[in-house]
This record gives C-alpha cells, sequence and structure tokens, in this order.
C-alpha cells in the first residue's frame, strides 16, 4: 500500500490543498451569507477558482508538491507557506479583477493570508502526520 501512496504523492497532496482551499472558500461564503442554496458547487466553484489557479501554479514553480523521495517536514510546511503567501495575494487580486473591483479590502486579504494558510498548512500537517504513521 505504502508503495502506491508514494507514487501518488504529489497528486494527493494537490487534491488535498485544492478541498482544504474549497473548505475555506465555502465557510466564508457561509460566514457572509453568500451561499447559493440553488447552486451550491457552482457557486463555491466560481468563488474559489482563483485562489485554486494560483495556487496550484504557485506551489508548482515553489516546489510545494514533493514526491515521496523529497517529502519533508520542510518540504511540505515551508514550501508550502512560500507559495501560500505568493498564491493568496495574486488570488485576491485575480478575484478582483474579475468581480470588477478597484478596492480590495485589507481585512479580506488578512483573512485570506490567515485563515485560507490555516486551512492549507492544517491539511498539510495532517497529512505528514499520516505519511509518517504510512511508513511505518
Amino acid at each position: 500500500m505504502f508503495s502506491a501512496l508514494k507514487r501518488f504523492t504529489p497528486l494527493l497532496i494537490v487534491l488535498g490543498d485544492l478541498i482544504a482551499l474549497l473548505l475555506f472558500v465555502y465557510i466564508g461564503q457561509r460566514d457572509h451569507g453568500l451561499v447559493d442554496t440553488e447552486n451550491q458547487i457552482q457557486g463555491l466553484l466560481w468563488a474559489g477558482w482563483a485562489f485554486a489557479l494560483t495556487w496550484v501554479i504557485a506551489a508548482v514553480l515553489l516546489r510545494a508538491l514533493p514526491n515521496a523521495a523529497t517529502l519533508s517536514a520542510r518540504s511540505l510546511l515551508a514550501n508550502g507557506l512560500n507559495a501560500w503567501l505568493v498564491a493568496a495575494p495574486l488570488g485576491v487580486l485575480l478575484r478582483a479583477y474579475f468581480l470588477g473591483r478597484a478596492v480590495i479590502p485589507t481585512s479580506f486579504l488578512a483573512a485570506t493570508l490567515g485563515f485560507g494558510g490555516l486551512f492549507v498548512l492544517g491539511w498539510r500537517v495532517f497529512c505528514l502526520l499520516l505519511w509518517k504513521m504510512a511508513k511505518r
């Protein structure tokens, strides 16, 4: 089982990252009363695509998706944090551009950096613990 897990490590990590991001977006929408009850999935994907796109690009370019041979706490968490610090502001800018907003509230950027980072890095800590358990 561990050999199969090793082969798909980067894919599993990026899928978990994207699920964590979509969960962050959903909770944000729900807390602000923006969840469209008729088209929940479509609304969630529309609100989250900018973050997902910038995250995947930053994660690939900044080597935040380690393979089984290079997986370590540093490669998973430090590189993940670096990628998030690039991806989050770019995601906020991209989202604002497509929504036609000229001003980005500082509180929105801070919440995205902080809470979104907690979701992504929280998932990665969990992933690291699962990896160490599976390795035994």
